[in-house]
C-alpha cells in the first residue's frame, strides 16, 4: 500500500436531505477558489449530482458504483483522475450505510472501503445538542467495523456558538471536526420529481455558490480537510493514460443531448471513446434530422415529458428517427429515449402528444415511482438483442412514467430480490427500455451494440 499521488475524501451523509450536496458544492467551489486542482465523483447511479459538480468545476464528473463494477474497475476509475488533480472529492449517496435492500451493498460505505477513502460525515445538527454524540457513536460503530472509514465530520445548520460543543463530542468519539455550515446559509437545492433541479435551471447558481463560499470560508477547516485527504491509500499502481477497455472498433455514434435528453454518464462517453468511437451530438428538440453519417444512435434519459409539445412539433426529426431505425440503424433508447420512441407521450398536465411512433406504447405519468432501484435484466428466451441471445446486464430504474404496452422482451429482477416483471423491446438493432445502463461492467451489452454498428457501417459503405 502507498499514499495516493493526490488526496481523496468521500463526503457522506446521515441520510438524504442532510445537506451533503450543499456541502459538496461548497467544498468544490471553495477549494477551486483556493487554487486546489479538484476532480469529483458521485457514488451510485445518479445523473444530476455530477451535473452540479461539472457546473462548479467546469470539467466532467463521474460515477463510482460498486453494483455495476468490480473493485478493480473502481480503483482504476479513481487512479486515472489522480494525474491531473490534487484532490478527488467523492459525493456519497443517501445515508452512509444505505445500499441495496437492507444492506450496505452499493453504499457510500462500501465504496469508501473498496477505494480506501476517508469519509467525512455531514450531520444536520439543527434541533440537536448532546444527541449528536449518540448519532456519531452509532455511525462509527455500526456493522461491527474494526476501524471505521468515517474519519471526520462537518456539521450543517448549527450556530457558531454550538460548534465548539459539538466539536468536543466529535473528538471524544475519535473523529475530526472539520467545520460547519451556519444556520443562516440560504443555499438550497431545488427539486423535482426525478431529484434535484439541474444547475442551469437554478437562478444565479454561480452567484449562490459564491455567496455560500463567503459564508463557509471561515467556518470550514480547509487545512484539516486537505490533511485528512492525504491519508487515502490506493492498492493499484497509478499508470498514466490508463485504458480499461481495448481500442477495437472504429465507428461514429450519434447521441441525443439537449434540455430533454440530458442523463448521460460521462463514463459511458469515455467508454465509447476508448472503444475508438467518434461521438457526435444532436438535439431532437432543435435539429431537423439525425446526423446522416452515423453508424449507431443513443437516445438517453432525461425529461422529454417537460418538452413533449416541442418534441412533437419537430416532425422532421421524428420522421428522421423513425426512418433511420426502420433502415437498420442500431439504437439504444433508455428511459427518456424510450418514451420518445413511443406512439404518444403525455406531459405533466396529462395532455398527449405524438412522438416518434417507433414503438406502440402510450406513455403517461403514474401516481408514484415505478420499479425504483437496481435491477438485473435478462433477455427472454426466443429473443435476440443486437444479434445475441442470453444477454444479461445490470441497470438502474428511476421513473414516474410508464408505457402501455410496455413490452415483454426482458425480465427485470430487483437486485434486492423483491420482485420481477416483464419489460422492454429488443431486436437485432434496437434496445428500448426504462433501465439505464452503465457501460463499465456491462461490456457484453455495449460491445454487442458496437458490433452491430460496425456491421451497419460496412453495409452502408
Amino acid at each position: 500500500m502507498k499514499e495516493s499521488a493526490g488526496g481523496r475524501l468521500l463526503i457522506a451523509g446521515t441520510g438524504s436531505g442532510c445537506g451533503k450536496t450543499t456541502a459538496m458544492c461548497g467544498l468544490l467551489y471553495g477549494l477551486k477558489q483556493q487554487g486546489v486542482r479538484i476532480a469529483a465523483y458521485k457514488c451510485g447511479p445518479d445523473y444530476i449530482d455530477p451535473m452540479f459538480h461539472r457546473e462548479v468545476l467546469g470539467i466532467p464528473s463521474g460515477n463510482l458504483d460498486s453494483y455495476f463494477t468490480d473493485a478493480d474497475v473502481l480503483h482504476a476509475m479513481v487512479d486515472r483522475r489522480c494525474h491531473d488533480a490534487d484532490l478527488i472529492l467523492i459525493e456519497g449517496v443517501m445515508g452512509y450505510y444505505d445500499g441495496i435492500g437492507m444492506t450496505d451493498r452499493g453504499s457510500s460505505h462500501e465504496i469508501a472501503e473498496i477505494t480506501e477513502t476517508p469519509a467525512v460525515l455531514v450531520v444536520n445538527g439543527r434541533g440537536m445538542a448532546n444527541s449528536v454524540g449518540a448519532l456519531l457513536r452509532g455511525f462509527l460503530s455500526y456493522g461491527n467495523n474494526e476501524s471505521s472509514t468515517i474519519k471526520g465530520v462537518i456539521f450543517n445548520q448549527i450556530s457558531e456558538r454550538m460548534y465548539p460543543k459539538l466539536s468536543g463530542l466529535a473528538q471524544r468519539e475519535g473523529i475530526r471536526p472539520l467545520g460547519f455550515i451556519p444556520q443562516q446559509c440560504a443555499f438550497t437545492m431545488q427539486s423535482r420529481h426525478l431529484g434535484l433541479m439541474m444547475p442551469e435551471e437554478m437562478q444565479d447558481f454561480q452567484n449562490k455558490l459564491s455567496d455560500l463560499y463567503e459564508i463557509i470560508k471561515n467556518t470550514v477547516d480547509w487545512e484539516g480537510l486537505l490533511k485528512l485527504s492525504k491519508e487515502a491509500t490506493v492498492s493499484h499502481s497509478i499508470t498514466s493514460g490508463k485504458t480499461m477497455v481495448p481500442n477495437s472498433r472504429i465507428c461514429r455514434i450519434g447521441i441525443a443531448r439537449d434540455e430533454s435528453f440530458c442523463f448521460l454518464y460521462e463514463d459511458n462517453l469515455r467508454y465509447l471513446k476508448e472503444k475508438n468511437c467518434e461521438l457526435t451530438f444532436f438535439s431532437p428538440l432543435h435539429d431537423k434530422e439525425v446526423p446522416g453519417n452515423i453508424d449507431g444512435m443513443i437516445l438517453p434519459g432525461g425529461y422529454p415529458e417537460l418538452y413533449a409539445k416541442e418534441l412533437s412539433e419537430n416532425r422532421s426529426m421524428k420522421q428522421s428517427v423513425r426512418d433511420r431505425i426502420a433502415g437498420g440503424l442500431p439504437c439504444i433508447a433508455e428511459c427518456g429515449g424510450y418514451l420518445y420512441l413511443q406512439k404518444e407521450l403525455a406531459d405533466e398536465q396529462g395532455k398527449c402528444y405524438r412522438m416518434a411512433d417507433v414503438l406502440p406504447g402510450s406513455a403517461k405519468k403514474g401516481a408514484g415511482l415505478h420499479h425504483f432501484g437496481y435491477v438485473e435484466v435478462s433477455l427472454n428466451p426466443g429473443r435476440t438483442l443486437f444479434g445475441k441471445n442470453n444477454i444479461r446486464f445490470r441497470a438502474h430504474e428511476f421513473h414516474y412514467y410508464d408505457c402501455e404496452p410496455g413490452g415483454g422482451d426482458f425480465t427485470a429482477e430487483k437486485a434486492s430480490g423483491e420482485g420481477s416483471w416483464q419489460t422492454g423491446f429488443a431486436s437485432d438493432t434496437l434496445y428500448g427500455g426504462f433501465p439505464h445502463i452503465y457501460y463499465y461492467g456491462n461490456e457484453t451489452f455495449v460491445d454487442a451494440f458496437l458490433d452491430q454498428c460496425v456491421k451497419y457501417r460496412l453495409k452502408r459503405t
